[in-house]
This record gives structure tokens, sequence and C-alpha cells, in this order.
């Protein structure tokens, strides 16, 4: 008999994640995009920005909340005209959601 594992909260574009394996644990991450049943593009406008984003496994992030939409995420990455101003509107992102959900960490 197999222990069954309880499904993950849906990850969609726009959600914010903590990685919770690996050296980036604790590090907060904006999903950009989702790569098959179980991988994860994440940036976090630092180490990992828009054009150079984390493929990271689904097991190894849990959701804490949706900073914004789909539609919204796609509407913010796309009114920055360099990969500067993008990463600068990701770190905005998880700032201000962190701000609002994570009173005395953003």
């Amino acid at each position: 008999m197999t222990k069954e594992m309880p499904l993950p909260s849906p990850l969609s574009p726009g959600s914010v994640v903590v990685s919770l394996k690996g050296h980036d644990r604790g590090r907060l991450y904006l999903v950009l995009a989702q790569k098959g049943e179980t991988r994860l593009l994440l940036a976090d406008g630092k180490t990992h920005g828009y054009v150079d984003a984390k493929l990271k496994n689904t097991k190894h992030v849990r959701k804490l909340g949706q900073a914004v939409d789909a539609a919204g995420l796609e509407e913010i990455l796309n009114e920055g005209t360099c990969e500067s101003e993008c990463n600068t509107a990701i770190r905005k992102v998880i700032a201000g959601w962190a701000e609002t959900k994570l009173p005395g960490i953003g």
C-alpha cells in the first residue's frame, strides 16, 4: 500500500513562492510560467531575472499567495522596454506582496 501525497496548490503565473530546497532555500520568487507538469520558471529580479529565470521543480517550492493574475503579470512585463525594467517590476511585485502579506519581511 502506498501513501497518498496531497496535491500541490495550483502554481499559476503571478504566484509568489518560497524555495524549500537547494542553495536558494528561503528565497521568494515570482512564478513566470509553468513548463510541463513539474517545472516552473521563477524570477526574483535579482539573482534570477526575467531573461535568466530559474527552472525549479514544483516539489521544491511552496506557494505563499497570488501577487497578480496571469494577465496582470503579462501587462507588467510588457511595460518594461528592457530587461532591467522588467527585473525592477518583478522586485516591486514581490516586495509589495511581501509587505502586505508578510509584515516585517518586506
